[in-house]
C-alpha cells in the first residue's frame, strides 16, 4: 500500500462541499404508528431509532423485533421482582414431604419462569443488535469505529 496512512478524523472527499454547508437531510426511520400507542415500546424505540438516525426502511422489521424483545425482557425483569426489592428467582410449589431437624417444613421451589423468558429476550437482543450494528463488536467487524 503507497501513501500515507488515513487519518480517522479525515474529512472524506465527497462527503461534504467545501466549507460544510451542505444540508444533510438523511433522517432515516420513524416510529410506526401501532409502536407510537404502546408506551413502553415507543420508548425504546427514541433510544433504538432518535428522530435523526441512519437506519434503511429495511431494516424496520429487524428495529420492530428488537423494540419487541427490550419490551418482553422489560417485562419480565419486573415479574421477576418482588414489592420488597428482592429478586425472586424461584417460586415455592409446595413443602416437601419431611420437615428439618427443628421441625421446620422444607419449601419445594422450582426456577422462576420468568429467567426462561428474560434469557430468550437477551439472546434475541443480542442477535438482533448485531444484525443492525449496533453493539460495539457488530460495528467493529462492519468497519464502522
Amino acid at each position: 500500500m503507497k501513501g500515507a496512512k488515513p487519518k480517522q478524523n479525515a474529512i472524506r472527499r465527497g462527503m461534504k462541499d467545501a466549507y460544510g454547508l451542505a444540508r444533510n437531510d438523511a433522517t432515516g426511520v420513524v416510529m410506526p404508528p401501532d409502536i407510537e400507542k404502546d408506551p413502553v415500546q415507543s420508548e425504546i424505540w427514541a433510544w433504538l431509532a432518535p428522530p435523526v438516525n441512519n437506519f434503511t426502511p429495511q431494516d424496520i422489521p429487524t428495529l420492530r423485533l428488537l423494540t419487541y424483545w427490550h419490551a418482553v425482557a422489560a417485562q419480565a425483569q419486573q415479574a421477576i421482582h418482588s414489592e420488597n426489592g428482592q429478586l425472586n428467582i424461584f417460586d415455592k410449589i409446595g413443602v416437601k414431604p419431611y420437615k428439618t431437624e427443628d421441625g421446620r417444613e422444607v419449601p419445594l421451589v422450582r426456577k422462576n419462569p420468568a429467567l426462561t423468558i428474560l434469557k430468550e429476550a437477551s439472546a434475541e437482543i443480542r442477535a438482533l443488535s448485531d444484525q443492525l450494528g449496533l453493539s460495539p463488536l457488530a460495528r467493529s467487524r462492519i468497519g464502522l469505529m
